[in-house]
C-alpha cells in the first residue's frame, strides 16, 4: 500500500499528526526541499503534500522533477493563510486536483 506524507510548516504539523498522517515539519523552504527529495526516493511513497509556498520556492530542476513525477504524486496544499480576495476555495481544490491527476475539473456554482 502506498504511503501519504505531509511536509508542513511547524505550526501546523501537530494537527496533521493528530489526524494520523506521517508528517515532517520544515521551518524553511530549504529544509522542505531536503525532506521532499528524501521522500520522493522512498519506493512505497504514493502522495506527498507540501505547502504551496515551499513548492513555489523550489529551484527549477527540482520543480521539473516534482512536476514529472507520477509516483509519488506531489500536491501543493494552501498554507494556513486566508485565500486572496475573489479566490474561491473550489478553485484552489480544482488546481490541486489538476496538478495531481492532470485534468481540470469544475465545481457547480464556481
Amino acid at each position: 500500500m502506498a504511503k501519504l506524507a505531509v511536509i508542513s510548516e511547524p505550526a501546523l504539523a501537530s494537527g496533521f499528526a493528530l489526524a494520523g498522517v506521517e508528517v515532517y515539519a520544515a521551518a524553511t523552504p530549504a529544509e522542505a526541499k531536503r525532506v521532499l527529495l528524501a521522500l520522493m526516493d522512498e519506493p512505497d511513497m504514493g502522495v506527498i503534500a507540501i505547502p504551496a509556498g515551499y513548492l513555489s520556492a523550489l529551484d527549477e530542476a527540482t520543480r521539473r522533477r516534482v512536476s514529472g513525477s507520477t509516483k509519488p504524486v506531489v500536491v501543493a496544499v494552501p498554507s494556513g493563510v486566508p485565500t486572496e480576495v475573489g479566490e474561491r476555495r473550489s478553485r484552489q481544490i480544482a488546481e490541486m486536483i489538476r496538478r495531481a491527476i492532470g485534468f481540470r475539473i469544475t465545481f457547480r456554482g464556481g
